[in-house]
Parts: structure tokens; sequence; C-alpha cells
């Protein structure tokens, strides 16, 4: 069998050979992988919602310094930025892939100075020399035919792969804004759970004084004052902890939108309590259009595939065309000998015959690569309804807990109040005053908790619906402008000056 790359073979029998194989094998495609989870109509742990969550959901909270923070972060935040430059990175890669699919054309020059002082025959240097000079200039065209579709599946996986690297950017986005409104809430929780506790340490301290006045007249024993003495220590000791979750979270906000700790005092919480919006987590097969990472997970499906199909076209031949056209000068012995036009026209047909298995391998890493990437977002697609569902039950679960620690917080008042009246006029002693403070509290303190973990939870379910981002994405579609709950169709992220 002859080899086709022999320059022997006449150009034309290389066109016919590359048609006769191109047609042949027009029909061997690379297998496309699909994943094939079933995603259920509805949420278990939800009833069937036809409505979507908002795109702008820290809006529903209906907290001015918190929608103000939310803009700050996605305009200004470091990792936002960083994920912005990873796709302008990736938008260059897959500029470079696509740049194969076209000739190449360069300009090159040369030239050179010859001299012999060599006699071949007397085998000895003679007086009189030749003396050699040219140069030349030229353009050159190269140019790979994309017989079997190799280039062509190289440009689609770096497409797919900057696909997938813009939907990382928005996964950063969105978790930046849910940080950003989960450590809001824990620093008003913290100030909230501040203010409770230091009125109950007051208190304690009222009681301590009390009984202490009470001791020296003689209307109670030293253990009652032991006792007032251990509740105040108590409510004291309770404080140190929220001062460090404040500044904690006020640190971690002033990073969080851009600054840097030391200016993290000009945060300050609105003095309007916030309201947990109603859960609408609406249908799960929206997820696979609205989470970022699910998005991530299927355009690295098709950048695999294109990767199946690139490792195929290893099998076949490639075809290289190249042509150089210039003109140059040559002068012997100071003799110009005038100037002249060249033109050089080579193809190059080249087929793999034995290479030591390297195409098989080749092939084998594509095909792995497939497989991984179907099943990693099936699997994805499994976390992210697992995500909803077990952020359903804690909001739900969160919500009735919460429910109860506020009544059992009034109702904790309001035995208090009676309890200081009925000590204040000696009817009780002091352990059932002592008692109902403790119980109150425990209670209020439960209270303030479960509404700021209620809080937290409603941040967790919107992350987990994956919405978010839409409200950042430059806009291009009139449409999506008219209507800020829907998702922009731009293919880009949004690049934000930073103001500062």
């Amino acid at each position: 069998m002859s080899n086709p790359a022999n320059p022997s073979i006449p150009f034309r029998h290389l066109r016919v050979l590359a048609a006769s194989l191109a047609l042949a094998l027009a029909g061997c495609a690379a297998p496309v992988l699909k994943a094939s989870l079933d995603v259920p109509d509805q949420f278990a742990a939800a009833t069937v919602a036809a409505d979507e969550p908002e795109v702008a959901w820290w809006e529903s909270f209906k907290d001015p310094v918190l929608a103000d923070l939310i803009r700050r972060a996605a305009q200004q935040n470091r990792d936002v930025k960083i994920s912005a430059e990873r796709l302008r990175a990736a938008r260059a890669g897959e500029t470079i892939s696509r740049s194969w699919l076209f000739p190449a054309v360069g300009v090159g020059g040369d030239a050179f100075d010859h001299k012999t002082n060599y006699d071949s025959a007397l085998k000895s240097v003679v007086p009189e020399a030749a003396n050699t000079k040219a140069a030349q200039i030229g353009v050159g065209v190269t140019w790979e035919v994309d017989l079997f579709g190799r280039l062509r599946a190289g440009a689609a996986a770096a497409a797919a792969d900057t696909l997938a690297v813009e939907n990382g950017a928005r996964g950063v986005r969105l978790l930046v804004l849910s940080d950003v409104a989960s450590n809001y809430f824990k620093l008003t929780g913290a100030l909230r759970q501040l203010e409770t506790v230091r009125a109950i340490s007051a208190a304690q301290d009222e009681t301590l004084r009390l009984v202490a006045a009470r001791h020296r007249v003689g209307l109670a024993t030293p253990f009652d004052v032991e006792r007032a003495q251990t509740e105040a220590w108590r409510a004291r000791a309770a404080i140190p902890p929220l001062e460090t979750l404040a500044a904690v979270s006020r640190h971690r906000l002033a990073v969080l939108i851009g600054g840097q700790a030391f200016n993290a005092a000009s945060i300050k919480p609105s003095t309007v309590e916030a309201t947990v919006p109603p859960a609408r987590p609406g249908q799960p097969a929206a997820l696979l259009q609205r989470r970022p990472d699910l998005l991530a997970a299927s355009a690295q499906i098709d950048a695999a595939n294109a990767r199946r199909q690139q490792a195929m076209a290893e099998w076949f031949p490639r075809l290289v065309l190249g042509a150089v056209f210039g003109r140059e000068t040559i002068n012997l012995n100071g003799d110009s000998l005038g100037p002249a036009r060249f033109t050089n026209v080579a193809a190059m047909l080249a087929m793999p015959i034995f290479n030591a298995g390297r195409t098989p391998a080749i092939n084998d890493i594509a095909e792995s690569g497939q497989r991984e990437a179907v099943l990693r977002y099936e699997d994805a697609i499994a976390r992210a309804l697992e995500d909803v569902e077990n952020t359903l039950v804690a909001l739900a679960d969160e919500r009735q807990r919460a429910q109860a620690l506020n009544s059992a917080a009034a109702s904790a008042d309001a035995a208090l109040g009676r309890a200081q009246s009925l000590y204040d006029r000696g009817q009780i002693d002091l352990l059932p005053l002592l008692d109902a403070q403790r119980a109150r509290l425990a209670v209020r303190v439960g209270a303030n908790d479960a509404n700021t973990q209620l809080l937290l939870d409603s941040v967790q379910l919107y992350k987990a619906l994956g919405g978010g981002w839409q409200a950042f994405e430059p806009v291009t579609d009139p449409a999506a402008a008219a209507n800020p709950n829907s998702p922009t169709s731009s293919n880009s992220v949004a690049q934000y000056e930073d103001p500062s």
C-alpha cells in the first residue's frame, strides 16, 4: 500500500483521495451523550406553585440597607471582578481556537552576503573571489483544510468552555449576593440579641441591687444574694460573644462590598425589621435554566461532546495547503542580475498509520471525558434538587419554631411582669422571680435566634433556587428590560466600573 503523504504522488491524486475519504466517512460522527436524569414535576416539600421566585429576591425583605449592600457587592466585589477576568481569558482562548479555521498570512524577508575564496581545482585560496548577495521578501499563506471537522470541533469545545466559565462567573456573583444577605442578617440578629441581653442584664443588676438591700435589713438570705449575683454575671457573659458576632459580620460585609475591615463601622443596619417573604420555589425543571452551576455543567457536556468529535478526527488525514509569493534581487560580484518574482505552492496530506497507540488513547480520554461530564451534570441536578428540598423543609420548620418562640416570649414577658409585681408586694419570695427572669431570658434569646435563622433559611432557599445573578446582567433585550423578573438573554457578564 502506498503512503498518501509520499511527495511522488501527484497533487490531483491527493485531492481525489481526500474527497473519497470525506465521502466515505461523512456519516461517521462521534456519539453525542446527553443526561438522562428525570426531574420531578414539583418539589416534595412544597405545594404546586406556578409563580417563579423573584430575580431581585433581596428586595422582598423590604430592607433598603440590604438592597444597597447587594448592589455595591455586585459592582465592587473582588471575586466578581476576578471571575470577569477569567471569562475574558476564556473568550480569548475561544478566539484562538476559532482562528485555526482560517488561513494564516504572514510576511517575511531575508538577505545574505556569500563570499567564496577557495579554488576547488588548485585546492587553495585564490585572489579572485566570488561574491554573491541576495535579498528577498514575500507573503506566505498557510491553511489546514478542515476535512473531517477536527478544527470545527475544537472551536465548538472552546465556545462551550467559555459558556461554562461565564456561568461559573454568574455562580460567583450569586454566591457573593447570598453571602452579603446572610452576613447582614447575622449582623442584625446579633444587634437585636445584644439589645435583649443588655436589657435583661440591666434587669438582673437591678434585681441584685434590690436583693442586696433586702439582705442588709434581714429580709433576704445570703443564698438569695448569691443566686442573684450568679444570674447577673450569667447575663453579662452572654454579651461578648454577640459583640464578636456583630463585629465579624460587619468585617465580612465590608470585604464583600470591596472594602476592608477597618472601615466596617460605616455599615449601619436599617432600623426597619426585615420581613420574611413567602417561599415560592417554582418548578424543579426551572432550576436547569436558572442555577449557574447546572448551566455550567450542561456547557461542559457540550464541550466534552465536541472534544470527542475532535478526537475521532485524529484517525483521518489532514490536508495542509501553503503558498509563498514574493520578490528577490541577486547581485553577483557587483553585477545585478535584476529583480525576480517567485512563487511556491505546496500541499501535504498526512494520515496516521502507526503511532504506538496514541490515537486510540486520545479517543479513550475523550470518551471518558464525555461520560464524566454527563455524570457530573446528573449529580449536579440531584444535588440541586436536594438543596432545595432540604431548605424548604428547614424553612417550614423554622417558621413554626419562630412562631412558637415568639408566642412563648410574649407569655414570658407577661409572666415576668406579674412575678415582679407580686415580689414587690411581698407575696412571693425571690426564687420564683429569678425563675421568671431566667425563663424570659432563655425564651427571648431563643425567639431572636429563631427569627434570625428564619431570615438565613430564606436566603439559603433563594441561593438553592439559583436566582439573583440575572439582575446584574447587561440588558440587551428590550423585552427583558421591560420585565425585571425575567433572565436576560445576554451571553456576557457585565463589566463593572469601580466608583472608588
